[in-house]
């Protein structure tokens, strides 16, 4: 019937998802020791996440006064090598 069907395709989305939930948790397991290899100095360091509902600090300059433009600098091939 119907149902069966249905409920045959939940259970197995309920796998699926299970499964990639745990491949998930290793991968980032796997990443957090690698980042471990890195230290920052001068740096609190903390794996602690910052309250929700934590507003940004205003950026420090909010209006700046100088204004850059950026010419496109010509097409060269002198950086590019043939093989």
């Amino acid at each position: 019937t119907q149902l069966n069907q249905i409920t045959q395709q939940n259970a197995s989305s309920s796998e699926e998802l299970a499964a990639t939930a745990e491949e998930m948790s290793g991968q980032a397991a796997q990443l957090q020791e690698v980042m471990s290899f890195f230290k920052v100095t001068g740096a609190a360091m903390s794996t602690s996440r910052a309250p929700i509902g934590v507003k940004a600090s205003p950026a420090l300059f909010p209006n700046p006064k100088a204004k850059v433009t950026l010419k496109k600098a010509p097409p060269s091939e002198a950086n590019f090598v043939k093989f």
